[in-house]
């Protein structure tokens, strides 16, 4: 296990171990030691309340104030609807768009023990290039800028809030090529960038997804892509109307994606 030069004790071995480090002021050098390091991103245990605590953990020790950004874009959603709730608040304050105000972090974000998971069956090499739909505050970009230097990140979110602050981070950490852009997903202008791998949520209403689906065909047509898609709504979309997909990896027990290969021409 990893061995901390900061606190020679300490192994992360239990959540007490990033609790210790969660309640310490640490300078940004040991925080970049630590986002480099492959231990930080495991989870001590598998299954899915301790992946949460511990990717919430992560997200303390990497200084992301992402309650203080939820709680205030809350607070702005009553300002409209009081008595509104989770599916209202977030189509109430961003035009329509259902961008999950009130939900809970952990659910609303992909802990960072399933995105290592993700990008270690993925294979990727050096200087491809990974595109997210839906990144929230871009965990998988943390995990790809520690983790894999060489390769270049781009998520794209419709909360402005979320994408600075997820971009601070990314800043803070000296990953340069990795980035988050303020996007709406459904505009009819938005035109999908090649990548080699996409990750893909249950971001939207069927059309919407579709649209992004038929783009990523198109893509397909000219080269090979890997898709990793988390969400049940999604996969049933690709069942019904995307046969092109070809399905290479059924998440097993804790985890709750899949990963799909295509490449028509």
């Amino acid at each position: 296990m990893l061995q901390l030069e900061f606190f020679p004790r300490t192994e992360l071995r239990s959540l007490l171990d990033f609790q210790r480090l969660g309640s310490s002021l640490l300078p940004l050098a040991d925080r970049r030691r630590l986002a480099h390091s492959l231990e930080f991103y495991q989870s001590p245990k598998a299954n899915d309340i301790i992946r949460r605590q511990h990717a919430d953990l992560v997200d303390q020790i990497l200084g992301l104030r992402l309650r203080y950004i939820e709680e205030m874009l809350i607070a702005e959603a009553q300002g409209f609807e009081p008595e509104g709730s989770v599916d209202t608040w977030g189509p109430g304050i961003h035009s329509g768009i259902q961008t999950w105000v009130g939900l809970d972090l952990q659910t609303l974000q992909t802990p960072y023990s399933e995105c290592l998971r993700i990008v270690q069956l993925l294979r990727i090499k050096p200087y491809q290039h990974v595109i997210d739909l839906g990144a929230a505050y871009g965990r998988m970009g943390i995990v790809i800028g520690g983790l894999y230097p060489k390769n270049s990140f781009l998520g794209y979110e419709y909360v402005g809030a979320r994408v600075d602050e997820g971009n601070r981070v990314y800043g803070e950490l000296g990953f340069s090529r990795c980035q988050l852009v303020q996007q709406d997903l459904f505009d009819p202008l938005f035109e999908l960038p090649e990548a080699d791998a996409y990750f893909i949520y249950d971001y939207g209403q069927v059309e919407h997804i579709d649209r992004n689906l038929r783009q990523l065909e198109a893509i397909a047509r000219k080269r090979p892509v890997k898709v990793v898609v988390r969400g049940k709504f999604t996969k049933q979309i690709i069942a019904d109307r995307h046969p092109w997909l070809d399905l290479k990896y059924q998440g097993r027990l804790e985890e709750f994606f899949s990963v799909y290969t295509a490449y028509i021409g």
